[in-house]
């Protein structure tokens, strides 16, 4: 797989006070691409950062609607 392809399985890292946390336990939060599954997404992620990944866990969620 090429490195653009691995950009575009990982889209963004996800900011917020709750992944910050996170980063202390050496976990990470990213928006992936919708169509990625766990295996492409640790694929890329390893190619990416150079580390090994032990565990994937995703979450699928709507977008927030503005009233």
């Amino acid at each position: 797989m090429s490195n653009e392809k691995y950009f575009d399985i990982l889209r963004a890292p996800l900011v917020t006070e709750k992944t910050a946390q996170a980063g202390e336990y050496n976990q990470y939060a990213f928006k992936v691409a919708k169509s990625a599954s766990k295996p492409e997404i640790k694929s890329a992620v390893e190619k990416i950062f150079e580390v090994r990944v032990t565990n994937i866990q995703t979450v699928n969620t709507k977008g927030k609607t503005r009233g």
